[in-house]
């Protein structure tokens, strides 16, 4: 019996052994892929820490570039098919910078590429909805404006510094833009202003020209007028030559001798003394000087007629001046050499009433001589009678 354990045994131990030495080869095959994981793990193999998008994982921060209208800023997060964040939204504020409206907003995914999000406002829609989707690192949201028309806006994975900078860029080129809008605004309204002085220059000169020729118009009308007043003063003398000749002649008719006193005392002395007397110091006087005052002031005007002709000259010129210096047309306006035709009249009109004026000047002078010889003639006779009668 022990013959046969002892074979069994052998074949046994020789299995176990075989057993054995498979075993220590298989530990030792596990050690080796053991230290194969370390290996890859060892930090002086690089290891990638960019985040892997999966399908459905909108989780990020997103920019979206639309200048010169408007930057969008987007960052959401991802739970499940829930999707919530904020949305940003920046726009020229009219004033060289920038404005900003943040809101909320919250939506859903369909698990895949697609999402829906919903916020209170954005540029100048309220309650607005976007339906977008992703591709990459990049979403495309796509949403009404607030004339119903669809837009859409691609926004793609950024950093805050990406945003801020493109930011900070677009902030200063809406101020270098406003400084120029603002020259050159400012380069306008002064062109504008010095061509509205120069038109206004314009109708102030066609002012003062039209003011000159109704001045000479003015004294054309006077000088015509003026003469016709020195024309009836002198026809007053006349008058009163004549009534002063006839007054003489009843009073020599009464002075003629023989006489009683009270024919030379009252009857001629009223003739001399009163009816003569008046004639010459009362009516003749007054339509002398009559006549004088009038014949002053035409000489006066006529002492300044080449003046008012040079002023109205001049004030032609500075109009041509200044049409020729404004840029633009002026309408409403007198044009230069208007003038010529009033001046014209002007001179003419001086120049006869100066010649009639000489006239007149002449009657003038000889009616008061006539009236004088009257006087004279008699005075000599009154003082025979005031002698022979004894008047008083």
């Amino acid at each position: 019996m022990r013959p046969k354990t002892s074979a069994l045994s052998l074949v046994l131990g020789a299995a176990l052994i075989a057993a054995c030495g498979s075993g220590a080869a298989t530990s030792g095959s596990a050690s080796t892929a053991s230290a194969a994981v370390v290996a890859s793990a060892s930090p002086t193999n690089r290891v990638s820490t960019t985040v892997e998008r999966g399908p459905s994982d909108f989780t990020g921060n997103f920019m979206t570039d639309q200048r010169p209208y408007w930057m969008g800023w987007i960052s959401l997060t991802q739970s499940g098919t829930s999707v919530s964040g904020s949305l940003i939204s920046v726009e020229p504020d009219g004033k060289g910078n920038t404005k900003a409206t943040t809101n909320p907003v919250t939506g859903t995914t369909d698990g895949g590429s697609a999402l829906t999000i919903t916020t209170g406002s954005f540029l100048g829609t309220t309650g607005i909805s976007f339906s977008g989707r992703r591709s990459g690192d990049q979403i495309a949201l796509t949403y009404p404006d607030k004339t119903g028309q669809l837009q859409t806006a691609t926004y793609r994975a950024a950093s805050q510094a990406a945003f801020n900078d493109a930011l900070t860029a677009w902030q200063l080129e809406l101020a270098l833009a406003k400084t120029a809008a603002d020259r050159a605004a400012a380069d306008k309204k002064a062109q504008d202003d010095r061509n509205a002085a120069l038109v206004q220059a314009v109708r102030d000169r066609s002012a003062e020209l039209q003011s000159m020729i109704n001045q000479l118009n003015s004294g054309t009308a006077n000088r015509k007028s003026q003469i016709l007043d020195a024309a009836s003063s002198i026809k007053g003398e006349q008058s009163d030559l004549t009534q002063l000749q006839a007054d003489f002649a009843t009073f020599q008719k009464d002075s003629r001798e023989p006489l009683d006193k009270y024919g030379a005392c009252t009857t001629a002395r009223y003739d001399f003394m009163t009816s003569m007397a008046y004639d010459f110091n009362t009516s003749l006087v007054y339509d002398r000087n009559s006549f004088a005052r009038v014949a002053q002031t035409i000489t006066t005007n006529l002492s300044v007629i080449e003046q008012r002709v040079a002023e109205t000259q001049q004030a032609a010129k500075a109009l041509a001046d200044a049409i020729a210096a404004s840029p633009l047309s002026v309408s409403g306006v007198l044009a230069p050499g208007v003038e010529q035709a009033t001046i014209d009249t002007y001179r003419s009109t001086a120049t006869s009433v100066a010649t009639q004026l000489a006239s007149l000047r002449a009657t003038d002078a000889s009616v008061f001589a006539s009236a004088q010889d009257v006087m004279n003639q008699a005075q000599a006779i009154w003082n025979t009678v005031k002698a022979n009668h004894g008047c008083s």
